[in-house]
């Protein structure tokens, strides 16, 4: 059976997002959340009409009396489900299994190292490793600087140093005369100078740019809160609550929906209490006994009425 052009594209996307190594450190993931057609129940009301005995001759002394009812019916509902999806980090481009970085101007003498970096070969320089800057037949290897190659770079964390003046040139993610500084907090990449976009009070890599999410969030940029179901460090907790609670993004602490209590909403309202918190008190009469969510009496024997 031939696909759609919409499922092709969804499948295309699955494929990109399960080839992802989620080990390779250039690969940046976030939630997404997407509708399923799930069938549920719930409460139909019905009027139910039954008899009782009464004073009116001319029906048999009964009466007729109607009361509201309820029976499980079933209907088709949307529930929003989370899953997690893998891309490269930015200044990455995806190259089979990998993420690769990306250079916008070629590396003529060198390669690619990280996003708009070039490792040049010994004895070329330049941000595109254009420049010859050979002081002998075989020009200086990476390590030496100079006439004749005799002066020893003192570059650190991986920088290279300038092959006529030994000045470095820092990897991304560091500064300093040597390189052997990380950049100050909310900056990353060449010379310090990328401004991290990260929120809700998440870090960025020095080198990368990545977001490194506080507690109770998620998403490339830290944007969104962790998935309902789920919540601290990396949203890798699974939240305890039951009875529909739902809990805290970050802490997990449970918020008890009405007619429940207790640290992980599994305890129901105490007796002669119901609603949100517990903060009702019950209005039945005569013994009667009211549901702890809505609050609805339950009579005893010889009782009726909604009291």
């Amino acid at each position: 059976m031939a696909l759609s052009v919409t499922e092709l594209l969804v499948f295309s996307l699955l494929q990109t997002a399960l080839s992802l190594n989620p080990e390779d450190p250039n690969v940046c993931s976030h939630w997404e959340s997407y509708a399923v057609t799930v069938q549920e129940s719930y409460a139909h009301p019905f009027d139910q009409i039954y008899y009782t005995r009464c004073t009116d001759i001319l029906n048999w002394f009964k009466c007729t009396r109607h009361r509201i009812s309820y029976k499980t019916a079933y209907r088709r509902g949307l529930r929003t489900m989370y899953r997690r999806r893998s891309q490269c980090c930015p200044g990455y481009y995806e190259n089979g299994d990998f993420c690769i970085p990306l250079c916008t101007e070629d590396c003529v003498h060198g390669r690619c190292v990280s996003p708009d970096t070039c490792h040049c070969e010994p004895g070329w320089g330049g941000p595109d490793c254009s420049s010859g800057q050979c002081f002998s037949n075989e020009g200086c290897d990476s390590d030496h600087w100079g006439p004749h190659c005799s002066n020893r770079c003192q570059c650190q964390n991986g920088a290279l140093c300038n092959p006529i003046t030994g000045a470095c040139v820092c990897a991304p993610g560091f500064r300093g005369w040597r390189c052997e500084e990380l950049c100050a907090p909310g900056t990353h990449g060449k010379g310090c100078q990328l401004p991290c976009q990260c929120h809700n009070g998440a870090s960025c890599d020095p080198r990368t740019g990545q977001c490194l999410c506080a507690p109770g969030y998620t998403g490339v940029y830290c944007e969104e809160l962790c998935p309902p179901g789920s919540h601290g460090a990396h949203c890798e907790l699974r939240c305890p609550c039951q009875n529909g609670g739902t809990c805290h993004h970050i802490t997990g602490e449970c918020a008890c929906p009405p007619g429940w209590t207790g640290a992980v909403c599994a305890q129901p309202c105490p007796p002669g209490t119901f609603g949100q918190n517990c903060s009702q008190d019950c209005p039945c009469h005569h013994g009667g006994q009211c549901d702890h969510v809505t609050g609805q009496c339950h009579c005893t024997a010889g009782y009726m009425g909604d009291r």
